[in-house]
């Protein structure tokens, strides 16, 4: 009997067919990758290494970035209060305690340190109340017992207060105090309101005023400032505190008094100044100035119908949010359940939290809404904390440094055939189509079923796929994976607004074929934009957001590619995301190299970027090489063309832009790739020929690979695993002879930032070195410019330059590479604020003088301010 033939099937094996019959044409797996600050490479035995900054887990070595479930903090004191900013947490112990922990970038732990500390520690004793942690953001204020206000950190106008100081004497006990801008205003307990600062509601004048009463008025039962600043812009420039304080007294009424602008109908008109003294009362409660505490907080339906009375909502205060960053609301019930809730995205997210609790407080800490915390304090006084520990709110210090400037091994189920890497994190395809990944900028979307709705992975953790993959590509903001039978996934960085219920924000869904998209060949993602080249060598582009899947709006939504016409048949394409859109560099059979795009930083090849940047280029055209291209590498705003004769000619954001950078090496280049840190340059990694990478750029986070905390002006090897030899990844291929090199190796670890900062270092030996060498640590500006050099003696102590040079260590057997001697005690805990453009060198020799003559000396560290950069506005890096 013959046997009917499926063809579904048989058009599933044409299609995996023609997938591997492409991938076996397709360019060389990605072997190396570069993030903003952190490195990886793929070994010829599929084992990963990785490199570089790892404060946000980028190195998927173990590091706590957050706890699913609640952890206790320990403290030997019952707490009975807590309050939380994006940056640190505060809590009030039954004897009048303030502990702090966290980070403390503007002194907001109160410690008289700049010193980020994961431990409690008492900042202030008799104490009744935090009346509000600030963070980094505004000052600290708490009151004491004798109802007096003292506050810390951040002040307004500029400057710090790193230890509790006396905000104002007021001759009575207050109750609450809040600040707003420069103004600050309490609450007595007989009812009155005081103010003090700058811009006081009805003072007499702008400048600072001491604690004044506003009287005139019936006992006040709550307050709040809805406004303060010195003059709003269009008023006259006499310095009017334009301060508008509401209240409502014990019986109800609603109160304002102080100046505000009105700028007549629709916005429109002069400024003119409304002042408001004596205080006026409002006409009824609904009047639309109504103050935050004053209007009844939001419950959710959901809870009312189930029963869940909520008779106290926490967090109810605009200054409070703005420390927090946070916009959920926590709920607590009469008998301490804690209820928290959330209106952003699609629907009402609810979750119970915790049992028998008294006091809570939540956060945000990252730029991605979601990333939250939360630390609670139970019945029984002790403190749990749960969620994002970026701001080392969990009270746990990793134990780990926070970056590494050589190769470390990454631990893996199997063995991988390509790397990728994003600003903050990792993904390697493994040989079974596995996709695997770890670090911040790897987390993905997950339902509101507990606090976090990112699953920040910290060590290499399985990307949930439907298939195994055969190719991979990563950007910013999405991902895309080829599986066997020629579909396409991608993840969605938007929400849809169809019947499709749930959200899908960086869920994976398909890429439909109904379009006419042939088998892929190849992916490429770049920034939320993506792009498949296809068999026939046609390339496709992949929307940052799904539509409806076509006549099934209840089915998940799919994404719809459209070909881009006016190409020739591509070999390959890069995609990059500008300062201003994506671009496309689609590589042609001749050698050419086909621009389409956002013109920005010179991609485009124009000359005048200042009339041409930000235009979108919807024809493709060949762009300018100086000679043909074998191969198209982008990332960081920028773009390389790798040459036939193996250089590679590279323009764009850490190129000079139009007028790009050609790189020669001792070998021909392979591959390239390319990451950028925000406003603080880029860098590079070379592939070469015999397998060596080498490496340029930005280095001051380790990512160079090189051994090194330091830039590197011209390209440098990367260092092995051991220390003792170039990284090599492909070791049965001989390589070509180094031209030139750095006279040494070195292998350093940094800790801390530069308010707190530690270093050590494992330097290596080399050919020639005297025997019983003496070796030196010194420092000097890194930009060349006069300026002090400083030294470091055996004590571990810094100092200004004298002769002869004292030595960290004497005696050292260095004469050959697999010599080493570690230093400890370069920095240790150096408070390094100040220290700012100082370059650290290290170097060995019979004397200073021998080494500075043989030049066997070299940068280890850069010492360069750290501000938020583009895309990793996280606490971590601040």
């Amino acid at each position: 009997m013959m046997q009917r033939r499926n063809p579904t099937g048989l058009a599933s094996r044409f299609i995996a067919l023609l997938v591997l019959l492409a991938l076996a044409t397709a360019a060389q797996s990605q072997t190396i990758a570069t993030g903003a600050r952190h490195g990886l490479a793929l070994q010829a035995d599929g084992s990963v290494l990785a490199w570089g900054d790892n404060r946000l887990g980028q190195l998927g070595q173990g590091r706590t970035l957050y706890a699913e479930t609640a952890r206790e903090i320990p403290l030997p004191a019952k707490a009975v209060a807590v309050q939380a900013s994006a940056t640190n947490a505060l809590v009030l112990d039954e004897q009048g305690n303030i502990w702090s922990w966290g980070t403390n970038r503007r002194g907001e732990l109160g410690d008289g340190t700049r010193a980020d500390r994961a431990t409690p520690q008492i900042v202030f004793r008799n104490a009744a109340q935090i009346a509000i942690n600030g963070g980094a953001s505004s000052p600290t204020f708490v009151l004491d017992k004798d109802g007096q206000p003292w506050q810390w950190g951040p002040v307004p106008g500029g400057g710090e207060l790193l230890a509790p100081t006396r905000s104002a004497q007021v001759p009575v006990r207050l109750v609450k105090v809040e600040p707003r801008g420069r103004t600050v205003s309490a609450l007595d307990e007989q009812g009155v309101v005081w103010s003090w600062g700058e811009g006081v509601a009805c003072a007499d004048s702008p400048g600072k005023t001491g604690p004044v009463a506003m009287r005139g008025l019936p006992p006040i039962r709550d307050f709040w400032i809805s406004y303060s600043a010195l003059r709003a812009a269009g008023t006259p420039a006499d310095g009017t505190p334009l301060t508008i304080v509401n209240a409502v007294d014990r019986d109800g009424n609603v109160w304002k008094w102080g100046s505000e602008a009105s700028y007549g109908f629709m916005g429109y008109g002069p400024a003119e100044i409304r002042r408001y003294c004596p205080a006026v009362r409002t006409p009824d409660a609904a009047d639309w100035t109504l103050p935050m505490p004053l209007v009844p907080p939001y419950i959710p339906a959901e809870l009312v119908s189930a029963g869940v009375a909520i008779t106290r909502v926490l967090g109810m205060n605009i200054e409070r949010a703005v420390a927090s960053q946070n916009s959920s609301t926590l709920g607590l019930t009469q008998d301490g359940e804690l209820w928290h809730w959330d209106s952003q995205g699609p629907g009402t997210k609810i979750h119970r939290e915790a049992l028998d609790v008294v006091d809570a407080s939540n956060y945000s800490a990252g730029d991605r809404h979601g990333t939250l915390g939360l630390v609670y304090v139970t019945r029984s006084g002790k403190v749990y904390a749960k969620g994002s520990n970026l701001f080392l709110h969990l009270a746990i210090a990793s134990g780990e440094v926070d970056s590494v400037s050589g190769p470390q091994k990454v631990q893996l189920p199997g063995p991988a055939v390509s790397v990728h890497a994003n600003a903050s994190g990792s993904y390697v395809l493994l040989k079974d189509g596995r996709v695997f990944h770890w670090g911040y900028g790897t987390a993905q979307y997950k339902p509101f079923a507990s606090l976090n709705r990112y699953a920040v992975p910290q060590a290499p953790v399985e990307l949930d796929l439907p298939a195994p993959a055969v190719k991979l590509a990563v950007g910013e903001r999405r991902w895309m994976a080829l599986a066997a039978n020629g579909d396409v996934w991608s993840t969605d960085v938007t929400a849809v607004g169809n019947e499709y219920k749930e959200p899908v924000w960086f869920q994976r869904l398909l890429v439909t074929r109904a379009s006419g998209l042939p088998a892929a060949k190849d992916l490429v993602v770049g920034g939320a934009g993506g792009a498949i080249l296809g068999v026939d060598g046609t390339l496709w582009n992949v929307p940052a957001q799904a539509v409806p899947y076509p006549h099934a709006e209840t089915r998940p939504p799919v994404f719809l590619p459209f070909q881009y016409g006016g190409l020739p048949k591509v070999r390959q394409v890069a995609m990059v995301l500008g300062r201003y859109g994506e671009a496309h560099f689609a590589l042609d059979a001749q050698g050419q190299v086909w621009f389409r795009g956002r013109e920005s930083f010179g991609l485009s090849g124009a000359v005048d970027t200042g009339t041409t940047t930000g235009l979108d280029v919807p024809a493709p055209f060949v762009r300018p090489l100086p000679g043909k291209a074998v191969s198209v590498h982008a990332g960081g705003g920028s773009f390389c063309a790798v040459l036939e004769d193996g250089s590679a000619q590279c323009y764009g954001k850490i190129f000079n832009e139009h007028l790009g950078m050609r790189f020669t090496l001792h070998a021909p280049i392979r591959e390239v790739s390319i990451g950028a840190d925000g406003t603080q340059g880029g860098t590079v990694h070379f592939r070469l020929s015999g397998g060596a990478v080498w490496a340029w750029g930005h280095g001051q986070w380790g990512q160079l690979g090189a051994g090194t905390h330091a830039h590197a002006f011209d390209p440098v090897p990367l260092v092995s695993e051991s220390g003792t030899a170039d990284l090599d990844l492909d070791p049965g291929t001989p390589d070509a002879a180094a031209t030139a090199r750095p006279p040494f190796r070195v292998k350093t670890q940094l800790s801390g930032n530069l308010r707190a900062l530690s270093l050590r270092s494992e330097v290596f030996g080399s050919a020639g070195a005297p025997a019983g060498s003496n070796v030196y640590a010194m420092a000097a500006p890194a930009s060349g410019a006069p300026g002090v050099w400083v030294q470091l003696d055996a004590q571990g102590l810094w100092g200004p330059l004298r002769w002869p040079v004292p030595a960290v260590a004497s005696n050292a057997q260095l004469t050959g590479e697999a010599q080493s001697l570690a230093l400890a005690n370069i920095l240790r805990q150096l408070p390094g604020t100040g220290l700012e453009g100082l370059r650290v060198y290290v170097g060995y020799g019979s004397d200073a003088q021998e080494m500075m003559a043989a030049r066997r000396f070299r940068a280890v560290l850069d010492l360069v301010a750290d501000p938020c950069p583009e895309n990793l506005c996280t606490p971590a890096y601040r």
